[in-house]
């Protein structure tokens, strides 16, 4: 799974294939998938996630993102980076290079939580 996504002023290229987790890992030495529930809240949100259609359901969006770890949420930003590019910088010195970013910029944008929450489970077809 693909897509772009601005951060600051630029746009950039995101990714989650099988290696993300490895990227993850070798940076962090944490579980992807038990970081990811971590960071949106346990398997409630999940499933509630999975059944928000888009950014237009900002205010049910809104009170599950009261639950989420900010930092978990930047680290699995820099995997989805990393996986689409592996010239990515480490972790620290690529937040340190970005401008202020709110998480709720990053989580409300196309793509990001399908992204986010086909890490631990897709939808049957």
């Amino acid at each position: 799974m693909e897509t772009t996504m601005m951060i600051g002023e630029e746009e950039y290229r995101i990714k989650a294939t099988a290696i993300t987790a490895m990227h993850y890992r070798n940076q962090f030495k944490a579980d992807i998938l038990a970081d990811t529930f971590k960071a949106i809240g346990g398997v409630e949100n999940i499933a509630t996630l999975q059944e928000l259609e888009n950014k237009s359901e900002y205010k049910q969006m809104e009170a599950l993102i009261d639950g989420f770890d900010t930092i978990l949420i930047y680290q699995l930003t820099w995997a989805f980076l990393k996986t689409a590019d592996l010239k990515t910088q480490p972790f620290a010195k690529w937040l340190d290079s970005l401008p202020y970013v709110p998480v709720t910029d990053l989580i409300l944008q196309d793509g990001f939580l399908e992204l986010l929450v086909g890490n631990i489970h897709r939808k049957k077809k």
